[in-house]
């Protein structure tokens, strides 16, 4: 297991701490409690080397513009 820490912006954690209220009441009295660290561990879990490198490519495109080739050559 890696350990990580990873800084968000206040405005995205928010998100995870009000998912974690909304699951918590959800499901009621679960035990461990839901926690947004877990939720944001699981998020990024659940993602594979294929769709890390789509999302780094579709970011990168916005920023460089469409004209440049694909930096993940599987998207050729």
């Amino acid at each position: 297991m890696i350990t990580l820490n990873v800084q968000l912006p206040e405005n995205v954690a928010a998100e995870f701490y009000q998912a974690a209220d909304e699951l918590n009441k959800r499901f009621g009295d679960t035990k461990p409690r839901i926690e947004a660290k877990t939720l944001m561990a699981f998020a990024l879990a659940r993602h594979e080397a294929a769709d890390v490198c789509a999302q780094f490519d579709l970011a990168l495109r916005i920023v460089h513009g469409t004209e440049e080739k694909p930096f993940n050559p599987a998207l050729n």
